[in-house]
């Protein structure tokens, strides 16, 4: 089946009812461009048409997706029953919170900073005495509390951009892409921002909460694996790269 023919499949018609375990998860996720954004009011993007692949692949009708904000998600994630939330950085200390399935892609996390202050950093030793603000509860918060530094919390990205431009800290902790299409989103100028330090490199998955059963997770990575194996996946990861 091709591409766009699946796509069509699974974006039309209403959410059936199913006695699939798979349809007894609830899918949560957040406004996290490329990944998951919201087209004409419904779920769009990479993780989003990945996941119905995955559905269609595993002969289960499509589901709803929430969206909603972060902290509400990982939160529910961690301690509600049968969750699956994406896009979510596999990364050590989230390890044994949740089961996985994935990858979906690479990803970096960073420090941002303005490109006026010329902040030359060579390692995290570097970032002592820095003032960082940062988003609750992600894997960016995470690697800058290892160094000992408590970011400012920024309410979203939006917030961390406008308290770096005003000064009031040194720099962002952030994931690459969003932070690249939350300055295009603001109109900024890319030049006027630098990447002062790479934090990590981790891939991001559709992360399971513990309760949900090792078979179904085995399911779902099965077909993830059948799907990403495809020409077709790769032609859809351009197409949200580029």
């Amino acid at each position: 089946m091709s591409l766009f023919v699946g796509l069509f499949m699974a974006s039309t018609g209403f959410t059936q009812a199913s006695n699939d375990s798979a349809a007894g998860i609830t899918y949560l996720a957040e406004v996290y461009r490329p990944f998951i954004y919201e087209q004409e009011g419904e779920p769009a993007g990479l993780a989003v048409t990945l996941l119905k692949l995955i559905w269609q692949e595993m002969d289960v009708p499509e589901q709803p997706i929430e969206i909603m904000p972060w902290p509400r998600i990982y939160d529910s994630g961690q301690w509600d029953r049968q969750v699956a939330i994406f896009s979510v950085y596999r990364t050590r200390e989230r390890e044994n919170h949740f089961k996985w399935v994935g990858p979906i892609a690479r990803g970096r996390q960073a420090l941002f900073c303005l490109r006026s202050r010329n902040l030359k950093l060579r390692s995290i030793e570097d970032m002592t005495g820095l003032k960082i603000a940062s988003l609750r509860d992600t894997a960016s918060t995470s690697k800058v509390l290892q160094t000992g530094i408590v970011p400012t919390c920024a309410t979203h990205a939006r917030h961390a951009v406008e308290l770096l431009r005003s000064g009031r800290v040194d720099a962002i902790a952030l994931d690459e892409a969003r932070f690249r299409h939350t300055i295009a989103a603001m109109g900024l100028s890319a030049r006027d921002f630098e990447t002062a330090l790479i934090l990590s490199e981790d891939s991001l998955y559709y992360a399971f909460s513990p309760d949900v059963d090792d078979a179904l997770i085995a399911r779902f990575q099965r077909a993830l694996d059948t799907v990403t194996a495809r020409q077709a996946y790769r032609t859809l990861l351009n197409s949200y790269n580029n």
